[in-house]
């Protein structure tokens, strides 16, 4: 597969009909990875916002990711970044990385950009776009964020040891260039 045949863009209202489609992306990455899944719901409101990314083969989503605000606009977390198991190896991870920075610093510049994920890969994306790891209570206390690993495959083990948590933290402080 060619990257080049797939865009990558921001997100717009009219791309709420994707809604379904990225949140069967994000529940079939979770069954594999520690992605914790979001409802349809949520992720059209993100999609309708203008915070998420696509990257579309056509017509087809094979792509996405979205991002959100914390702690009045002080933290903005990059979430849900996944790639169709069959389009993964083209940079398309890399590409959406991009986007989600640019939308969020666009809107948000004086925020910092958080990454939580235990993927290797991901924290090899973050390190080279600038990212560094921190400790997990130097990301947000928002609970309401923290509630979002609640569907993560490895969220009774964090409740039965707590401070086990398989993830990584990563910041990216405002105007360090991605």
């Amino acid at each position: 597969m060619d990257e080049s045949e797939v865009v990558v863009r921001v997100a717009t209202e009219a791309d709420a009909g994707f809604a379904d489609a990225a949140a069967a992306l994000i529940a079939a990455a979770a069954r594999n990875h520690d992605v914790a899944r979001r409802p349809p719901e949520l992720l059209r409101a993100k999609i309708q916002a203008g915070q998420a990314v696509l990257a579309l083969d056509g017509d087809e989503l094979v792509g996405f990711g979205f991002w959100s605000l914390w702690q009045g606009g002080r933290f903005v977390s990059h979430s849900g970044l996944v790639v169709r198991a069959d389009r993964r190896g083209i940079a398309l991870g890399s590409r959406l990385k991009l986007a989600l920075v640019a939308s969020s610093r666009e809107r948000h510049p004086d925020a910092v950009l958080m990454s939580l994920s235990s993927s290797p890969l991901v924290q090899a994306m973050n390190h080279a776009l600038g990212f560094v790891r921190v400790p997990l209570d130097q990301l947000t206390t928002d609970p309401e964020f923290w509630r979002g690993c609640e569907s993560c495959r490895n969220h009774s083990e964090l409740c039965t040891h707590p401070g086990h948590c398989h993830c990584i933290g990563m910041i990216l402080r405002p105007g360090e260039p991605a």
